[in-house]
Protein backbone atom coordinates (compact mmCIF):
# COMPACT_ATOMS: atom_id res chain seq x y z
CA UNK A 1 0.00 0.00 0.00
CA UNK A 2 1.49 3.38 -0.99
CA UNK A 3 1.77 6.32 1.40
CA UNK A 4 -1.29 8.15 0.04
CA UNK A 5 -3.49 5.09 0.47
CA UNK A 6 -2.10 4.50 3.97
CA UNK A 7 -2.94 8.07 4.97
CA UNK A 8 -6.45 7.77 3.51
CA UNK A 9 -7.04 4.44 5.27
CA UNK A 10 -5.85 5.93 8.58
CA UNK A 11 -8.14 8.92 8.08
CA UNK A 12 -11.11 6.60 7.53
CA UNK A 13 -10.24 4.56 10.63
CA UNK A 14 -9.94 7.65 12.82
CA UNK A 15 -13.21 8.98 11.42
CA UNK A 16 -14.89 5.63 12.03
CA UNK A 17 -13.78 5.56 15.66
CA UNK A 18 -14.99 9.15 16.09
CA UNK A 19 -18.40 8.33 14.58
CA UNK A 20 -18.77 5.29 16.82
CA UNK A 21 -17.78 6.83 20.16
CA UNK A 22 -19.44 10.22 19.57
CA UNK A 23 -22.87 8.70 19.02
CA UNK A 24 -23.07 9.99 15.44
CA UNK A 25 -23.32 6.40 14.24
CA UNK A 26 -26.42 5.70 16.33
CA UNK A 27 -27.97 8.97 15.20
CA UNK A 28 -27.27 8.04 11.59
CA UNK A 29 -28.96 4.65 12.03
CA UNK A 30 -32.08 6.22 13.60
CA UNK A 31 -32.29 8.79 10.82
CA UNK A 32 -31.50 6.65 7.78
CA UNK A 33 -32.63 3.15 8.93
CA UNK A 34 -29.95 1.48 6.77
CA UNK A 35 -30.32 -2.15 5.72
CA UNK A 36 -27.97 -4.79 4.36
CA UNK A 37 -25.35 -7.26 5.52
CA UNK A 38 -21.59 -6.98 5.92
CA UNK A 39 -19.26 -9.81 4.88
CA UNK A 40 -16.12 -9.95 7.03
CA UNK A 41 -12.88 -11.30 5.58
CA UNK A 42 -10.26 -13.11 7.69
CA UNK A 43 -7.18 -15.10 6.74
CA UNK A 44 -4.97 -16.52 9.50
CA UNK A 45 -5.65 -16.77 13.24
CA UNK A 46 -2.16 -18.12 13.96
CA UNK A 47 -0.93 -18.48 17.54
CA UNK A 48 1.65 -15.98 18.75
CA UNK A 49 4.44 -18.56 18.45
CA UNK A 50 3.84 -18.71 14.68
CA UNK A 51 3.25 -15.01 14.13
CA UNK A 52 6.69 -14.37 12.65
CA UNK A 53 5.91 -16.78 9.82
CA UNK A 54 2.68 -15.07 8.74
CA UNK A 55 2.47 -11.77 6.89
CA UNK A 56 0.99 -9.39 9.52
CA UNK A 57 -1.58 -8.21 6.98
CA UNK A 58 -2.99 -11.75 6.90
CA UNK A 59 -3.12 -12.46 10.65
CA UNK A 60 -5.31 -11.61 13.60
CA UNK A 61 -4.37 -12.94 17.04
CA UNK A 62 -6.49 -15.72 18.58
CA UNK A 63 -7.27 -13.54 21.61
CA UNK A 64 -8.59 -10.68 19.48
CA UNK A 65 -10.46 -13.10 17.22
CA UNK A 66 -12.29 -14.54 20.23
CA UNK A 67 -13.18 -11.07 21.48
CA UNK A 68 -14.61 -10.25 18.07
CA UNK A 69 -16.63 -13.46 17.90
CA UNK A 70 -17.98 -12.89 21.42
CA UNK A 71 -19.11 -9.40 20.38
CA UNK A 72 -20.70 -10.61 17.15
CA UNK A 73 -22.57 -13.39 18.94
CA UNK A 74 -24.08 -10.91 21.43
CA UNK A 75 -24.67 -7.83 19.31
CA UNK A 76 -24.96 -8.87 15.66
CA UNK A 77 -26.92 -11.39 13.61
CA UNK A 78 -24.34 -13.77 12.12
CA UNK A 79 -25.65 -15.87 9.22
CA UNK A 80 -24.19 -18.43 6.84
CA UNK A 81 -23.11 -17.14 3.44
CA UNK A 82 -25.64 -19.52 1.84
CA UNK A 83 -28.44 -17.79 3.76
CA UNK A 84 -27.27 -14.39 2.56
CA UNK A 85 -27.13 -15.61 -1.05
CA UNK A 86 -30.68 -16.96 -0.70
CA UNK A 87 -31.81 -13.51 0.41
CA UNK A 88 -30.23 -11.94 -2.66
CA UNK A 89 -31.73 -14.58 -4.95
CA UNK A 90 -35.17 -13.60 -3.63
CA UNK A 91 -34.39 -9.85 -3.93
CA UNK A 92 -34.73 -9.59 -0.15
CA UNK A 93 -32.52 -7.35 1.98
CA UNK A 94 -31.32 -8.47 5.42
CA UNK A 95 -31.51 -5.98 8.29
CA UNK A 96 -28.48 -3.95 9.36
CA UNK A 97 -26.32 -5.78 11.86
CA UNK A 98 -26.38 -8.93 9.70
CA UNK A 99 -22.85 -10.32 9.30
CA UNK A 100 -21.17 -13.18 7.41
CA UNK A 101 -17.76 -14.52 8.50
CA UNK A 102 -15.35 -15.73 5.80
CA UNK A 103 -11.75 -16.96 5.64
CA UNK A 104 -9.47 -17.02 2.60
CA UNK A 105 -6.74 -19.46 1.53
CA UNK A 106 -7.09 -22.44 3.89
CA UNK A 107 -4.84 -21.84 6.88
CA UNK A 108 -4.42 -24.74 9.29
CA UNK A 109 -5.31 -22.43 12.19
CA UNK A 110 -8.80 -21.97 10.72
CA UNK A 111 -9.34 -25.59 11.83
CA UNK A 112 -7.26 -25.73 15.02
CA UNK A 113 -8.00 -22.27 16.46
CA UNK A 114 -10.84 -20.46 14.67
CA UNK A 115 -13.28 -23.37 14.39
CA UNK A 116 -13.41 -24.20 18.14
CA UNK A 117 -13.99 -20.50 18.92
CA UNK A 118 -16.76 -20.28 16.33
CA UNK A 119 -18.32 -23.45 17.74
CA UNK A 120 -18.18 -21.98 21.24
CA UNK A 121 -20.28 -19.02 20.10
CA UNK A 122 -22.34 -21.06 17.60
CA UNK A 123 -21.36 -18.92 14.63
CA UNK A 124 -21.35 -20.13 10.99
CA UNK A 125 -18.50 -19.30 8.61
CA UNK A 126 -17.15 -20.03 5.13
CA UNK A 127 -13.56 -20.95 4.25
CA UNK A 128 -12.40 -20.49 0.66
CA UNK A 129 -9.69 -22.98 -0.33
CA UNK A 130 -6.90 -22.51 -2.86
CA UNK A 131 -7.05 -26.20 -3.66
CA UNK A 132 -3.59 -26.62 -5.20
CA UNK A 133 -2.03 -25.27 -2.01
CA UNK A 134 -4.18 -27.66 0.05
CA UNK A 135 -3.03 -30.59 -2.09
CA UNK A 136 0.63 -29.70 -1.45
CA UNK A 137 0.15 -28.31 2.08
CA UNK A 138 2.04 -25.35 0.70
CA UNK A 139 2.55 -22.04 2.48
CA UNK A 140 1.09 -18.96 0.80
CA UNK A 141 3.63 -16.87 -1.08
CA UNK A 142 3.03 -13.72 0.97
CA UNK A 143 3.91 -15.62 4.15
CA UNK A 144 7.01 -17.16 2.57
CA UNK A 145 8.21 -13.72 1.50
CA UNK A 146 7.59 -12.36 4.99
CA UNK A 147 9.55 -15.27 6.54
CA UNK A 148 12.47 -14.77 4.15
CA UNK A 149 12.72 -11.09 5.08
CA UNK A 150 12.28 -11.70 8.81
CA UNK A 151 14.71 -14.62 9.10
CA UNK A 152 17.25 -13.65 6.44
CA UNK A 153 20.95 -14.20 7.10
CA UNK A 154 22.01 -11.97 4.21
CA UNK A 155 20.98 -8.38 3.53
CA UNK A 156 21.77 -7.93 -0.15
CA UNK A 157 19.02 -8.63 -2.67
CA UNK A 158 19.38 -8.12 -6.41
CA UNK A 159 16.58 -8.94 -8.85
CA UNK A 160 17.24 -6.98 -12.06
CA UNK A 161 14.69 -9.05 -14.00
CA UNK A 162 11.90 -7.34 -12.05
CA UNK A 163 13.53 -3.93 -11.78
CA UNK A 164 15.13 -4.32 -8.36
CA UNK A 165 18.82 -3.32 -8.36
CA UNK A 166 21.14 -4.23 -5.52
CA UNK A 167 19.21 -3.39 -2.36
CA UNK A 168 20.41 -3.31 1.24
CA UNK A 169 17.75 -4.80 3.50
CA UNK A 170 19.47 -3.59 6.67
CA UNK A 171 17.68 -0.27 6.24
CA UNK A 172 13.94 0.18 6.61
CA UNK A 173 13.87 2.14 3.37
CA UNK A 174 15.58 -0.72 1.56
CA UNK A 175 13.13 -3.29 2.89
CA UNK A 176 10.11 -1.18 1.96
CA UNK A 177 11.47 -0.53 -1.53
CA UNK A 178 12.17 -4.23 -2.07
CA UNK A 179 8.75 -5.33 -0.85
CA UNK A 180 6.96 -2.72 -2.94
CA UNK A 181 8.74 -4.04 -6.02
CA UNK A 182 8.44 -7.77 -5.29
CA UNK A 183 4.91 -7.96 -3.90
CA UNK A 184 2.95 -6.91 -7.03
CA UNK A 185 5.12 -9.17 -9.20
CA UNK A 186 4.30 -12.18 -7.06
CA UNK A 187 0.64 -11.24 -6.81
CA UNK A 188 0.21 -11.04 -10.59
CA UNK A 189 2.46 -14.00 -11.50
CA UNK A 190 1.37 -17.47 -12.53
CA UNK A 191 2.27 -20.27 -10.15
CA UNK A 192 5.52 -21.43 -11.82
CA UNK A 193 6.89 -17.91 -12.26
CA UNK A 194 5.98 -17.12 -8.66
CA UNK A 195 7.74 -20.24 -7.38
CA UNK A 196 10.85 -19.41 -9.43
CA UNK A 197 11.07 -15.87 -8.08
CA UNK A 198 10.58 -17.05 -4.49
CA UNK A 199 13.33 -19.61 -4.94
CA UNK A 200 15.72 -16.95 -6.20
CA UNK A 201 14.93 -14.69 -3.23
CA UNK A 202 15.47 -17.56 -0.79
CA UNK A 203 18.81 -18.44 -2.37
CA UNK A 204 20.01 -14.86 -1.96
CA UNK A 205 18.68 -14.19 1.54
CA UNK A 206 19.27 -17.67 2.97
CA UNK A 207 16.69 -17.42 5.78
CA UNK A 208 17.47 -19.36 8.94
CA UNK A 209 15.43 -22.46 9.78
CA UNK A 210 12.19 -23.29 8.03
CA UNK A 211 8.59 -22.23 8.62
CA UNK A 212 6.07 -24.61 10.17
CA UNK A 213 3.24 -25.98 8.06
CA UNK A 214 0.60 -23.27 7.91
CA UNK A 215 -1.81 -24.79 5.37
CA UNK A 216 -4.55 -27.37 5.76
CA UNK A 217 -4.25 -30.82 4.20
CA UNK A 218 -7.21 -32.52 2.53
CA UNK A 219 -7.51 -34.89 5.50
CA UNK A 220 -7.77 -31.90 7.81
CA UNK A 221 -10.37 -30.25 5.58
CA UNK A 222 -12.42 -33.45 5.78
CA UNK A 223 -12.01 -33.44 9.56
CA UNK A 224 -13.18 -29.82 9.57
CA UNK A 225 -16.29 -30.86 7.64
CA UNK A 226 -17.08 -33.68 10.08
CA UNK A 227 -16.39 -31.87 13.34
CA UNK A 228 -17.63 -28.40 12.46
CA UNK A 229 -20.55 -28.71 10.00
CA UNK A 230 -21.34 -25.00 10.39
CA UNK A 231 -18.19 -24.31 8.31
CA UNK A 232 -19.07 -24.05 4.60
CA UNK A 233 -16.31 -24.89 2.11
CA UNK A 234 -15.81 -22.65 -0.92
CA UNK A 235 -13.32 -22.25 -3.76
CA UNK A 236 -10.45 -19.79 -4.21
CA UNK A 237 -8.93 -21.01 -7.54
CA UNK A 238 -6.36 -23.77 -7.67
CA UNK A 239 -3.14 -21.78 -7.29
CA UNK A 240 -4.33 -18.42 -5.93
CA UNK A 241 -3.99 -16.75 -9.32
CA UNK A 242 -5.06 -13.14 -9.92
CA UNK A 243 -8.16 -13.39 -12.12
CA UNK A 244 -8.00 -9.80 -13.24
CA UNK A 245 -4.53 -10.20 -14.75
CA UNK A 246 -4.99 -13.76 -16.03
CA UNK A 247 -8.11 -14.32 -18.10
CA UNK A 248 -9.15 -16.73 -20.87
CA UNK A 249 -7.98 -20.33 -20.63
CA UNK A 250 -5.83 -19.70 -17.56
CA UNK A 251 -8.75 -18.33 -15.57
CA UNK A 252 -11.10 -21.02 -16.84
CA UNK A 253 -8.75 -23.83 -15.78
CA UNK A 254 -8.07 -22.25 -12.38
CA UNK A 255 -11.80 -22.03 -11.66
CA UNK A 256 -12.79 -25.41 -13.10
CA UNK A 257 -9.84 -27.29 -11.56
CA UNK A 258 -10.73 -25.82 -8.18
CA UNK A 259 -14.31 -27.09 -8.57
CA UNK A 260 -13.08 -30.53 -9.61
CA UNK A 261 -10.73 -30.71 -6.61
CA UNK A 262 -13.53 -29.85 -4.19
CA UNK A 263 -15.79 -32.50 -5.71
CA UNK A 264 -13.13 -35.20 -5.82
CA UNK A 265 -11.81 -34.64 -2.30
CA UNK A 266 -14.92 -33.50 -0.43
CA UNK A 267 -17.94 -34.29 -2.55
CA UNK A 268 -18.70 -30.55 -2.62
CA UNK A 269 -20.39 -29.09 -5.72
CA UNK A 270 -19.41 -25.57 -6.84
CA UNK A 271 -20.92 -23.33 -4.19
CA UNK A 272 -19.33 -20.09 -3.11
CA UNK A 273 -16.22 -18.65 -4.77
CA UNK A 274 -13.71 -16.05 -3.65
CA UNK A 275 -11.69 -14.10 -6.22
CA UNK A 276 -8.03 -14.08 -5.08
CA UNK A 277 -6.99 -10.65 -3.82
CA UNK A 278 -10.65 -9.66 -4.45
CA UNK A 279 -9.66 -8.94 -8.07
CA UNK A 280 -11.91 -9.86 -10.99
CA UNK A 281 -13.08 -8.63 -14.36
CA UNK A 282 -16.30 -9.06 -16.31
CA UNK A 283 -14.90 -12.07 -18.15
CA UNK A 284 -13.78 -13.99 -15.07
CA UNK A 285 -16.96 -13.16 -13.19
CA UNK A 286 -18.88 -14.58 -16.13
CA UNK A 287 -16.78 -17.77 -16.07
CA UNK A 288 -17.59 -18.30 -12.38
CA UNK A 289 -21.30 -17.78 -13.04
CA UNK A 290 -21.40 -19.99 -16.14
CA UNK A 291 -19.61 -22.85 -14.37
CA UNK A 292 -22.45 -23.08 -11.88
CA UNK A 293 -21.02 -21.47 -8.76
CA UNK A 294 -23.77 -20.01 -6.56
CA UNK A 295 -21.98 -16.77 -5.66
CA UNK A 296 -18.64 -14.99 -5.58
CA UNK A 297 -17.00 -12.44 -3.31
CA UNK A 298 -14.65 -9.81 -4.67
CA UNK A 299 -13.85 -6.14 -4.93
CA UNK A 300 -16.85 -3.82 -5.12
CA UNK A 301 -18.12 -0.39 -4.15
CA UNK A 302 -21.31 -0.88 -2.11
CA UNK A 303 -20.07 -2.92 0.86
CA UNK A 304 -23.57 -3.42 2.28
CA UNK A 305 -25.14 -6.52 0.72
CA UNK A 306 -28.80 -5.98 -0.20
CA UNK A 307 -31.45 -7.62 -2.33
CA UNK A 308 -30.12 -5.62 -5.27
CA UNK A 309 -26.49 -6.73 -4.86
CA UNK A 310 -24.75 -8.66 -7.62
CA UNK A 311 -24.21 -12.09 -6.05
CA UNK A 312 -21.17 -12.82 -8.24
CA UNK A 313 -19.32 -9.72 -7.05
CA UNK A 314 -20.17 -9.31 -3.37
CA UNK A 315 -17.64 -7.00 -1.66
CA UNK A 316 -16.19 -7.80 1.75
CA UNK A 317 -14.84 -5.79 4.67
CA UNK A 318 -11.41 -6.76 5.95
CA UNK A 319 -11.68 -7.70 9.62
CA UNK A 320 -10.18 -4.77 11.57
CA UNK A 321 -7.43 -5.18 14.15
CA UNK A 322 -9.31 -3.49 16.98
CA UNK A 323 -12.71 -3.80 18.60
CA UNK A 324 -13.90 -0.23 18.01
CA UNK A 325 -13.59 -0.56 14.25
CA UNK A 326 -15.25 -3.99 14.32
CA UNK A 327 -18.21 -2.52 16.19
CA UNK A 328 -18.42 0.34 13.73
CA UNK A 329 -17.93 -1.63 10.51
CA UNK A 330 -20.57 -4.20 11.41
CA UNK A 331 -23.11 -1.57 12.48
CA UNK A 332 -25.73 0.07 10.30
CA UNK A 333 -23.70 3.28 10.38
CA UNK A 334 -20.98 1.85 8.13
CA UNK A 335 -20.08 3.08 5.60
CA UNK A 336 -22.85 5.67 5.09
CA UNK A 337 -22.07 7.83 8.11
CA UNK A 338 -18.50 8.41 6.87
CA UNK A 339 -19.95 10.58 4.11
CA UNK A 340 -20.88 13.09 6.80
CA UNK A 341 -17.15 13.55 7.42
CA UNK A 342 -16.27 13.27 3.71
CA UNK A 343 -14.36 10.06 4.38
CA UNK A 344 -16.54 7.64 2.40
Amino acid sequence: MNVARQVWALRRDVAGALVYWSGLGRAFERLKSPEGAIILMYHSVAADAEAKYVDPRNRISPALFEKQMAFLSRHRRVVALSDLVNWISEAATPPSGTVCITFDDGYLDNFTIAAPILEKYRLPATVFLATGYIERCETQWADLLHWMFQCRTRDELTLPEIGLPGTNLRTRRGRISARNTIHPRLLEAKYDARASLLQEIEEQLRPAGSPPRLTLSWDEVRALQRRYPFFEIGGHTRFHIDLRTHIGDTARSQISDCAEDLWRELGVRPGHFSFPYSRWCQETRGIVRDMGWQSAVGMGDAVRITGQSERYAMPRVEAPRNMTLLRFRTSGAYPGSLSMLRCA
